[in-house]
């Protein structure tokens, strides 16, 4: 049998022919058509062995340019699938299209004309070929912020369409096709207001039912749905940036006047670089940084002081000019920069031989307004000057976040600063004489902290007032023996040193006292004469169980007050002063102790406490007493 077209006098067999310098034979022309097939057959094999081994990640990784896209692939989840499940969609079309790009870029890799920087999309089908229940699985918790695909995919978000790649992309170094946080700031933030719009707090956040705990300070945010509270009075400087696109960032892709025309075009441009086209939004957009302020004094101006950038030693020194608090704006707005030194000592900067210390409030992005706020100021605004107002703090701005507890720890802070800054200023009046016109630096040093404190308000941050009171105290008496003079001794009693942490919040309680079981305590024999540390009597507040003060009742003191085997009694009536005034039940009926001590008994007569146990025994009342 005889294909047609292929017979010896066909015009094939006549070109072979005379190709071959002859007439093609038959049986040359077999084996020309068998050549023929073979040839085809193995192209054909060929092709589709190079589409699947094309298909595989490792091939992909092969171009050197390409490695740092494979290797954070091989880290991803996606590591089980291949590059084309996602870089191609389905269809046959797309596959088509889809090799064809690919032998040219291999084309231009072997030719030396390719981008150094490649370029793919993957399409919304791609992605949904697995993932289809993401739009059906509702809301989801990602990095403690509630989150939902299927309004940001199927609804026009401030006017655009979003894609899967618009919110995953490749631009986080090292981590294939995650979520880009940037993204979700631009969104939410660009031309916003904090806490409206897009911008609203509970859009992402619901409020936390845990007690949270920020730079050592725990805050119930329970109190904040109570009191239908604003999350900018502590959350502050969360929103940093305006998301504006620079025009010079455009001529990186474009170069031609007409397209640089429509920069003013924000749905052209939206539709074009968004919807049709996977353009990371980074590309175009400076970024918008959302969440906590970085700890301050990483990157502070020495204002008004060099006008460059602070120095390691100017920040271990403390002599960093206040960077404006996230939340100072509002107050400048009226107060202008009257308040250097109560911002200084928010931020915990400003002291002399002081480190930084800043205040747990001022780490935790506590406003000014957080705390200075007209719904909970003790009196109304007032004028006092023209055009100012002040709005005072007190101890219910305290309350509205911490509870009611926290009225007791604000007074004591007032009280203990007021004390040590009034002995100190006793101090001071006195040696000033002793200064003369031209005082030496240790004095300039110690009258600048103590106006640090004084003027700057020390409630504002008491452990840094506390320190820095302290330290004005020592630059003080450096200043005294350079003029010849003795030092004076500290004005206030110090605390045991193994309390630090307890002090944080209860600065001054050296000078409070209350009622234990049916005695009065004070602390501060305990905490300064006795020097013991808080955890001496007191749990950690996470160790404690609800309701619990002290670790242990009454008889817990009897170990430490009850070493003598005959007190004075002086000594005993320092906790049981009031025993005179009530009866107490023994085994002989009601005793009152103070007929026994209007006879002349003292207290060892019938109490004996060597033992750690003043309870006297039966035998003790056999002394005075018929039938013991």
């Amino acid at each position: 049998m005889r294909l047609p077209g292929l017979g010896p006098d066909s015009r094939l067999a006549r070109w072979v022919g005379r190709a071959g310098g002859g007439r093609l034979t038959p049986r040359g022309l077999r084996i020309a058509t068998l050549a023929a097939g073979l040839m085809l057959g193995f192209g054909l094999i060929a092709m589709v062995f190079m589409v699947q081994v094309s298909s595989t990640p490792t091939f992909c990784g092969t171009c050197h340019i390409m490695k740092p896209y494979y290797e954070s692939w091989e880290h991803s989840k996606h590591n089980r699938v291949a590059c084309v499940d996602c870089h191609i969609a389905p269809g046959l079309t797309s596959e088509v299209r889809k090799k064809f790009e690919a032998v040219s870029m291999v084309a231009k890799y072997f030719t030396g004309t390719y981008s150094t920087n490649p370029w793919a999309e993957v399409d919304d089908a791609a992605c949904l070929r697995c993932h289809e229940r993401r739009l059906l699985e509702g809301r989801e918790v990602f990095h403690d912020v509630v989150f939902d695909h299927r309004p940001h995919l199927t609804e026009s978000r401030r006017g655009l369409n979003l894609r899967c790649t618009s919110c995953h992309s490749q631009i986080v170094q090292g981590s294939h096709i995650s979520v880009t946080t940037s993204t979700c700031a631009l969104c939410h933030f660009k031309g916003q207001k904090p806490n409206e719009a897009t911008g609203r707090c509970l859009t992402c956040h619901e409020i936390p039912e845990r007690v949270v705990s920020s730079a050592g300070m725990a805050f119930d945010h329970g109190q904040v749905k109570r009191l239908d509270m604003d999350c900018r009075s502590c959350h502050a400087g969360v929103v940093r940036g305006e998301g504006n696109v620079p025009r010079e960032r455009c001529l990186t892709c474009h170069n031609q006047p007409s397209r640089l025309a429509e920069l003013g075009d924000r749905d052209l441009l939206h539709r074009k670089h968004v919807t049709e086209h996977k353009v990371d939004c980074m590309n175009c957009h400076l970024q918008i940084e959302h969440g906590r302020l970085p700890p301050p004094g990483a990157a502070m101006a020495v204002a008004g002081r060099h006008g460059t950038a602070a120095t390691g030693a100017d920040v271990a020194a403390g002599q960093v000019a206040a960077a404006p608090h996230a939340g100072a704006a509002a107050c400048q707005s009226c107060h202008g920069s009257g308040h250097t030194p109560q911002q200084d000592l928010y931020a915990g900067i400003g002291g002399r031989g002081v480190p930084r210390m800043p205040g747990p409030m001022y780490l935790a992005g506590v406003t000014c307004e957080g705390c200075h706020n007209p719904a909970l100021a003790p009196v109304a605004a007032s004028t006092e000057l023209a055009g100012t107002h002040t709005i005072r703090a007190s101890g219910v701005s305290c309350m509205s976040c911490h509870g009611p507890r926290y009225k007791k720890i604000f007074d004591a802070w007032q009280a203990a600063l007021a004390g040590r800054i009034g002995a100190l200023r006793a101090q001071m009046d006195a040696t000033n004489a002793a200064m003369g016109v031209s005082p030496p630096p240790p004095w300039e040093d110690a009258r600048h902290n103590f106006l640090l404190v004084e003027k700057g308000h020390g409630i504002h941050n008491i452990n840094f007032s506390y320190a820095l009171l302290e330290k004005a105290h020592e630059q003080m008496n450096a200043a005294r023996r350079g003029r010849g003079l003795g030092p004076l001794g500290k004005p206030w009693p110090s605390v045991a040193a193994g309390s630090a942490d307890c002090l944080t919040c209860h600065q001054g309680i050296e000078r409070q006292s209350g009622p234990f079981g049916p005695r009065t305590f004070a602390h501060g024999p305990h905490v300064t004469t006795a020097a013991l540390d808080c955890q001496t009597c007191h749990r950690p507040h996470a160790e404690r169980a609800p309701g619990e003060v002290v670790r242990f009742g009454v008889q817990g003191c009897v170990p430490c007050h009850h070493q003598k085997a005959a007190p004075a009694a002086e000594a005993c009536g320092k906790c049981h002063g009031d025993v005179t005034a009530r009866t107490v039940r023994s085994f002989r009926g009601e005793f009152s102790h103070k007929a026994h001590l209007e006879q002349g008994l003292e207290c060892a007569t019938c109490h004996e406490s060597g033992a750690g146990d003043p309870r006297p025994p039966k035998a003790a009342c056999g002394q005075c007493h018929e039938g013991g």
